[in-house]
């Protein structure tokens, strides 16, 4: 009885925990739906309904609360603006633009961008995003960034080598979900990026490293390392592919 008082306890706490993300998502909702600020609110309650009724499925060795709650938040937002969306008519094509940038590219340029970066963000944690956010601020000045954060210019690059990673496989598990891509083995390796050698230590990840090693003419510690690494991103390609199934 007692167990199983704990267990619903626990249920109860990540409910609300996965609750308490959908609330966080109030300034990206009210983005979305500028157009119709009526209706933020009840968007963000059929995101609190959706996310209740799927709360059971979150597995957080998969991905963050964070990751799961906008992937179905995202989803919620994209089926309100569809079911939104009036056909217009033609333009003539005499009729001449006030602009040469297009209001509805700029939208989803937006949109593509936050969606892989809140991605990136809960993976590689908040400590590797400031920093590489500081870098892309400084124009790319690793000198500054290590010394405001006390760092060496080696830890740096680093970080910046482990967030470029992490965000390639991001964007290539998007872009395999956008496509349909069936969650294969082989679809989540060939979200693995090819720079550094990741994908193709990844293709091998089944080998100890002193094969690895000498298939890759490495000491076995760099393929170590590299299996480390292989592993990380694959881990990483799984949880946005299922994620994005899920939701």
């Amino acid at each position: 009885m007692a167990e199983g008082t704990q267990v619903r306890t626990r249920a109860d706490a990540r409910l609300t925990e996965l609750l308490r993300e959908v609330d966080t998502l109030r300034p990206y909702v009210r983005f979305q739906l500028r157009g119709w600020p009526n209706e933020v609110d009840a968007v963000l309650q059929i995101a609190r309904e959706t996310v209740w009724h799927r709360s059971s499925t979150f597995d957080p060795k998969r991905g963050s609360p964070h990751a799961f709650v906008f992937g179905i938040t995202r989803h919620v937002v994209l089926r309100e603006i569809e079911r939104k969306h009036v056909p217009m008519d033609d333009v003539p094509d005499d009729v001449e633009s006030a602009s040469d940038i297009d209001p509805l590219e700029v939208m989803i340029r937006r949109f593509d961008a936050h969606r892989w970066m809140v991605l990136v963000a809960d993976f590689v944690g908040p400590s590797d995003w400031h920093v590489m956010s500081d870098l892309s601020l400084a124009d790319g000045d690793a000198e500054r960034v290590a010394a405001a954060h006390q760092l060496s210019r080696r830890s740096v690059r680093t970080i910046h080598d482990r967030v470029c990673q992490t965000a390639r496989t991001v964007l290539a598990a998007l872009a395999a979900s956008d496509a349909g891509l069936p969650l294969t083995g082989s679809v989540i390796v060939s979200c693995v990026p090819e720079t550094g050698g990741f994908r193709e230590v990844a293709e091998m990840i089944g080998d100890d490293a002193g094969t690895i090693a000498a298939n890759l003419h490495i000491h076995p510690g760099s393929a170590r390392a590299r299996i480390a690494t292989a592993k990380r991103l694959l881990m990483i390609a799984r949880a946005v592919l299922e994620q994005e199934v899920a939701a």
